[in-house]
């Protein structure tokens, strides 16, 4: 089982090394990446919550953090303050100026841990992952507006994916409209 998990990240990294020497153009494949210089356009003003500093859009519409479907693609914006409330990320363009990717780890109880290994082959205990594609934004306008991150949806490790450009503009809709150099 050890074998073939590191024969999965091998060929994992594999892949992503050879994304970095020829981009991939196919929108569809959870690679793809916007290049920089893209046009972020939000086409209607985005309130951010109180309390928060990122707001959060789901098959094209705002929704409330807490109300997030997590193992669904979904974006956010964040600014580089909290909001009391009246913090709103204006209609604009922003350019990208950088694309980074990450990932998020739940960290799971014993109990939990438990029942996933009762439902999965997966021995190793391993905790769900949502992978996610940071691209830092740039508006000179609203400079307190820093990233939109989109995240792929919580998964298991071997099944988790980065969002492609369909998910995003899915989870974006009309709200925001993507303009490719």
């Amino acid at each position: 089982m050890m074998a073939r998990k590191a024969l999965l990240w091998v060929l994992f990294a594999l892949t992503l090394a050879s994304c970095a020497v020829s981009p991939v153009t196919d929108e569809s494949s959870q690679f793809y990446r916007l290049p920089v210089g893209t046009a972020v356009v939000v086409n209607q003003d985005l309130t951010v919550p109180a309390g928060n500093a990122r707001v959060f859009l789901q098959r094209g519409k705002v929704i409330a953090k807490n109300r997030l479907a997590v193992y669904q693609p979904h974006c956010n914006f964040e600014q580089r303050t909290v909001s009391d409330g009246t913090a709103v990320i204006k209609a604009d363009a922003f350019k990208v100026t950088a694309v980074s990717v990450g990932d998020d780890l739940v960290v799971q109880s014993h109990a939990m841990v438990y029942v996933s290994l009762s439902m999965n082959e997966d021995r190793d205990g391993a905790s769900m992952i949502n992978r996610y594609v940071r691209y830092s934004l740039a508006s000179p306008r609203q400079p307190q507006v820093m990233y939109l991150t989109c995240h792929g949806g919580f998964q298991m490790p071997f099944q988790a994916e980065y969002p492609s450009l369909i998910d995003i503009r899915s989870a974006l809709g009309g709200l925001v409209t993507i303009q490719l150099p």
